[in-house]
């Protein structure tokens, strides 16, 4: 549509000045934008000469590729791979963000496999150590775990509010409400500070992480599994040390459980690291890049047969 108006408005203006006789002053380009849109001035025939091409040689020359390095640097920080997409480093920015997804994909897997195998190894504890049990043992060979400290009905009367009846033991399953804590804590107290007997820890409460770490951990806690023996512990027999399978079990479990989390772990550790890698690459390829490109826009007359028409040029140069 416009190069129609144009055409009709170049025809009507040529047949104007045939009828008149006279030449217009004012030459057309075939450019509209010039034509039409352009300073009037510098369309008569007096402004319009070769001389004077220096007027309109404009240039604007950047050393400047006009990428931000510390913007690239807090997108990949951020979203790995992100500022090398905004430095055009493709390839790269595929290889940080495959590193950031594979990373939080396998730590995922391996916390999750962390959370079933806790849950395994605490229901197997559940159903295979008994707090009473362990108690139980150690008020039997208090005499020789702790020949000088208080008898063993004194602190079965303070751990088992109901009563103690060393012929008759109590025993119970989690979560062990008929028992006072607090009364096992202080006989486990006491007994520690007889050198060379293995004992070293209180019992943690109940369903605590440390309580499903120390029974499978420390020998003092051995005699709380099923299988444990329940023999009676001369001089000779100290310091404590287990003689249940189920206990070696249990620790297996518990080390394949940290162990899922251990992995998990590392690989958040890559991912933390990936951040970091992928910001100073983005930094650095920003840096590069602005050193390298160089641009330069110029405007310039180009004569032609109606006279000097503006044009813009675009140079663009990229050192290796």
């Amino acid at each position: 549509m416009h190069a129609r108006l144009y055409l009709i408005a170049l025809f009507s203006l040529g047949a104007l000045c045939a009828r008149g006789g006279e030449k217009p002053t004012l030459h057309l380009t075939g450019n509209p934008s010039v034509d039409f849109f352009s300073d009037p001035k510098r369309m008569l025939n007096s402004s319009w000469s070769v001389t004077d091409a220096s007027n309109f040689d404009m240039a604007d020359e950047s050393e400047n590729g006009g990428k931000s390095p510390l913007l690239a640097g807090v997108l990949s920080l951020a979203i790995p791979g992100a500022g090398e997409v905004y430095t055009n480093s493709y390839l790269k920015a595929g290889i940080f963000a495959a590193i950031e997804a594979t990373s939080w994909i396998v730590a995922y897997s391996y916390n999750k496999k962390g959370d079933r195998q806790t849950d395994l190894f605490q229901n197997f504890a559940n159903a295979h150590w008994s707090a009473s049990k362990y108690v139980n043992w150690v008020l039997e060979n208090l005499g020789t775990l702790d020949p000088t400290g208080q008898s063993a009905t004194y602190w079965g009367n303070r751990i088992y509010p109901n009563g103690y009846d060393p012929a008759h033991p109590p025993s119970y399953r989690p979560p062990y409400n008929q028992m006072s804590w607090h009364g096992i804590n202080a006989m486990e107290d006491e007994v520690r500070q007889t050198p060379d007997n293995g004992f070293s820890h209180l019992l943690p409460p109940w369903n605590d992480q440390q309580y499903y770490e120390l029974i499978g951990k420390y020998d003092q806690f051995s005699r709380g599994w099923d299988d444990a023996q329940d023999d009676l512990l001369s001089s000779g027999d100290l310091p404590v040390k287990s003689n249940s399978k189920l206990f070696y079990q249990y620790a297996q479990m518990r080390a394949q459980a940290n162990h899922y989390y251990d992995v998990a772990g590392t690989w958040v550790s890559v991912a933390i690291v990936n951040h970091i890698v992928s910001a100073l690459d983005a930094f650095w390829s920003a840096t590069r890049l602005n050193k390298n490109l160089h641009a330069e826009v110029r405007l310039r007359p180009q004569p032609t047969e109606f006279g000097l028409v503006p044009v813009t040029e675009a140079k663009i140069r990229f050192d290796f």
